[in-house]
């Protein structure tokens, strides 16, 4: 789980913005990665609880980066 975590932090820009956040925040990079491997578990397991791919604008509304009305009209189309 730690090498997926680090490749996460690394190559994926939602998991690296939030590392970064928590980073600025104070937090040691340890707690830091925890964190974002914690995320990475909720995901997972949401993911197959409601055997659902992964979608990045959904991802986005949850976490309040875009207008629920923006994320609607992308699911739409």
């Amino acid at each position: 789980m730690f090498m997926a975590t680090m490749v996460s932090i690394n190559y994926n820009s939602e998991m690296k913005e939030f590392y970064d956040r928590l980073k600025e925040n104070g937090k040691h990079s340890t707690v830091a990665q925890i964190a974002v491997m914690r995320k990475l578990i909720v995901i997972a397991h949401s993911l197959y609880k409601n055997n659902t791919k992964y979608d990045k604008e959904l991802y986005n509304k949850a976490c309040g980066k875009i207008g629920a009305t923006e994320a609607e009209k992308k699911l739409i189309a």
